[in-house]
């Protein structure tokens, strides 16, 4: 096989293997306090994925509230909060569940 004609089947392969690559789009919205940790995992997530998935993770901090009600809504594809869903919630949005993803601490100041 010639070179050029290698390099027109790699040009080829390529053109349609781009075209076929999944596209991977998550976004999520939530409590302020673990984002930090959230978008640096997006990013080497991102980095050592994006070679065979179109991948867009994000991630908008604006409060627990902020994310509850996005989730239930569908608007986001998973929310960060604080506080635990309600009966209520579960009942209404059966489908959502519930799992720890970052521990952080709490600490109180002491001053004399």
């Amino acid at each position: 096989m010639t070179s050029q004609r290698l390099q027109l089947m790699l040009m080829l392969l390529a053109v349609i293997t781009d075209d076929v690559r999944a596209h991977v789009e998550l976004i999520g919205a939530g409590a302020t306090a673990p984002a930090p940790a959230y978008i640096a995992c997006m990013a080497a997530y991102s980095s050592l994925r994006r070679p065979f998935v179109d991948v867009r993770l994000d991630y908008h901090a604006r409060g627990s509230g902020f994310g509850k009600r996005a989730i239930a809504s569908g608007s986001v594809s998973y929310a960060g909060s604080d506080s635990l869903l309600s009966a209520a919630d579960y009942e209404k949005n059966r489908d959502l569940q519930m799992f720890p993803s970052v521990a952080m601490s709490v600490s109180r100041a002491l001053v004399d």
